[in-house]
């Protein structure tokens, strides 16, 4: 038997049980799953040996410190405003941190203090932001080592789920936020294109920028510009490129469907993708 580790696991949504599925594999990992969502963290603990603790971190600071100060490490699963709070805590108990979320500004404020506490806090740690990066970062090092200069970056990924199991006006299925999902096709963007800098305006002209993608011609695939793009430039260490974007992938839909929030209509998206009706 080895030394026996504690996790914390922050949030019990859609990606939650995939991770406590994979943390219950090794019997030395004691897991505590941190959550508001009472009913969630019942349902989660019928299947998995886990150490339910209710809370709210927005309203009981204290009691997230207290809780993390016992961890080997946290995983933070919460939306992504709340990431800085949950990093502010494990940046005082000297406790490491992980979560699949963007990079902020806010967090990245916090980098001094990370390191002057001797801990680390890594994210972009899922599929796209996270295994996008991995291979980017295994071929542009291959192509370096034989003296090649990145001239072009382009890069589409996304989490698509099986052919046969698209069958939603949506064709996607939800592994985390809903609304996440479908704001984020809203967001502007920028990236590099032929050495100049385009801006993607956000809301309805944001379909503009949509490409049909082609290279699986057997799928029918789209490509839209993700956020912000040029500052990989320098992350990736290719500031020679003259063309960097890094987009996300999904599969076309094909039927007018509305968008709900809180019960309300909020959109309504038609099947030509020419148009999107806000209410």
């Amino acid at each position: 038997m080895g030394t026996r580790r504690k996790v914390l696991v922050l949030g019990s949504g859609y990606i939650s049980e995939p991770v406590l599925e994979y943390l219950s594999r090794d019997g030395n990992i004691e897991i505590t799953v941190g959550s508001d969502m009472k009913n969630q963290i019942e349902q989660l603990g019928k299947k998995y040996n886990i150490n339910p603790v209710s809370m709210d971190i927005c309203k009981q600071e204290e009691k997230l410190g207290f809780l993390v100060a016992k961890q080997d490490l946290v995983i933070s699963l919460l939306p992504y405003v709340l990431h800085p709070l949950v990093a502010k805590a494990c940046i005082t108990n000297k406790v490491n941190m992980v979560t699949a979320s963007y990079i902020t500004p806010a967090l990245k404020e916090l980098e001094k203090s990370v390191e002057d506490a001797g801990i680390t806090i890594i994210g972009e740690l899922g599929l796209d932001p996270g295994l996008d990066h991995m291979l980017a970062m295994e071929t542009i090092d291959k192509a370096k080592e034989v003296g090649a200069t990145i001239e072009s970056y382009i890069s589409y990924c996304g989490g698509l789920p099986a052919p046969e199991h698209s069958n939603n006006p949506l064709r996607y299925k939800f592994s985390w936020s809903p609304v996440g999902v479908l704001m984020n096709v809203m967001q502007s963007a920028t990236y590099l294109l032929d050495g100049k800098v385009v801006n993607v305006a956000g809301g309805i002209s944001f379909l503009d920028a949509v490409t049909s993608m082609d290279f699986f011609p057997g799928l029918n695939l789209e490509g839209y510009p993700n956020r912000d793009s040029t500052k990989y430039a320098e992350i990736y260490g290719i500031s020679s490129a003259h063309t960097l974007l890094r987009g996300t992938l999904r599969y076309k839909y094909s039927q007018e469907f509305q968008v709900l929030c809180d019960g309300r209509v909020v959109a309504v998206l038609p099947a030509s993708q020419d148009q999107i009706q806000w209410e």
